[in-house]
């Protein structure tokens, strides 16, 4: 029976190892919904690097998320993000998947620790960090909104499935619809001018 349980979970890895591989004929939402499939194909996010990221923090204009999908908090954050996305008329999230940069503290990583200075929470020695899930709306380089909130303080809770009630779940959403409202103003006033 152990050899049996052991086979199977080395066929379920090989599986998930597969499905997550990227392939370049892949949509960036077909990706999105293979590495967080709870939101399913119908997605609004667009894959950025760790310097494509620090590039629109620092200059540019949009919405940014940044998370992995290893992380379940990240994969429940995503869902509440995409619908309030789709609600809104929200076409593009750039999504950053930073695990790996922030874990070999990239020079990449860096600049976008150094861009968000002042709107990170630090960790335990001190250090500002990004912690994940965390969205970022900027303008022209410009910082719009932030929300982190369960990217450091669970409130004790241990997983996101027991930390996202109903009234934390439309707390939030409420707090997206006025990000992105925000966001949309500003940029339906610039495409005017063009």
């Amino acid at each position: 029976m152990k050899t049996s349980a052991i086979l199977l979970l080395a066929i379920i890895s090989c599986v998930l190892v597969q499905c997550s591989s990227f392939s370049p004929g892949i949509s960036n939402s077909e990706r999105f919904a293979m590495e967080y499939p709870l939101v399913g194909s119908d997605n609004v996010f667009v894959y950025r690097n760790a310097e494509e990221t620090a590039n629109i923090l620092a200059n540019g204009t949009g919405i940014v998320f940044m998370g992995f999908k290893e992380c379940s908090w990240c994969q429940a954050y995503a869902v509440f993000l995409n619908d309030v996305a789709l609600e809104m008329g929200i076409e593009t999230i750039f999504y950053c998947d930073i695990r790996e940069d922030r874990e070999n503290n990239t020079e990449s990583y860096q600049r976008i620790v150094s861009i968000l200075a002042g709107h990170l929470q630090y960790d335990d020695e001190g250090r500002p960090r990004v912690f994940v899930p965390d969205l970022t709306i900027v303008n022209g380089g410009h910082i719009m909104f932030r929300d982190y909130e369960t990217s450091k303080d669970t409130l004790g809770y241990r997983r996101p499935d027991e930390y996202w009630n109903e009234e934390r779940v439309n707390s939030l959403k409420d707090r997206l619809r006025a990000g992105f409202r925000n966001f949309n103003s500003i940029f339906n006033r610039i495409c005017n001018i063009c």
